[in-house]
């Protein structure tokens, strides 16, 4: 199936709905997230080393917002579409990219990560939740050597639910 970029014009600008975290971090989260990264900052578990710093308390690290949002225990397997299309990758039905943004529809059935660009401007704090907003920024065919590919920008602003930005994460995804 061929396709041109008049097929992916509808998709830039378009915004997917503001998703909130399941929960808000606590300081057990916390402790786990930071054993997984293997961060021993005691910013992140320290509350009198944290309070005496411009933080004021213990917070996560800067990344923390982006793996907040965690597939629910009783959520889809996004490995059951490998068993239906040994073409596909595994990423069916993972909302970890695409935070609620409807999905483009192409005939490209492997997703590539082309990098990320990420703007911090400050760590979420305990007791606080992120929630976070998508959207298409760019939508762009391309020929490579080996045939088409769609180059996808997503930009996704990761907030407090009081509204104070976190950060801003700049991906792209390359399917083919």
């Amino acid at each position: 199936m061929t396709v041109t970029q008049a097929d992916f014009a509808r998709y830039v600008g378009m915004q997917g709905p503001v998703k909130r975290a399941h929960a808000p971090l606590e300081r057990e989260m916390l402790r786990r997230f930071v054993q997984a990264i293997m961060d021993r900052d005691p910013l992140y578990y320290d509350e009198a080393h944290a309070r005496a710093t411009r933080f004021g308390g213990l917070v996560a690290p800067p990344l923390y917002p982006v793996h907040a949002f965690r597939t629910p225990a009783d959520g889809p397997d996004p490995l059951v579409s490998v068993q239906k299309d040994p073409d596909a990758d595994g990423t069916e039905g993972n909302d970890g990219v695409l935070f609620g943004l409807e999905p483009i529809q192409s005939p490209f059935k492997r997703l590539l990560n082309g990098g990320n660009e990420i703007e911090f401007f400050r760590c979420l704090a305990v007791g606080e939740t992120c929630v976070a907003q998508a959207r298409y920024a760019n939508v762009v065919l391309k020929e490579g050597r080996s045939g088409q590919m769609l180059m996808v920008d997503v930009e996704t602003e990761f907030r407090t639910e009081a509204g104070e930005m976190l950060l801003v994460n700049r991906q792209t995804l390359i399917w083919r």
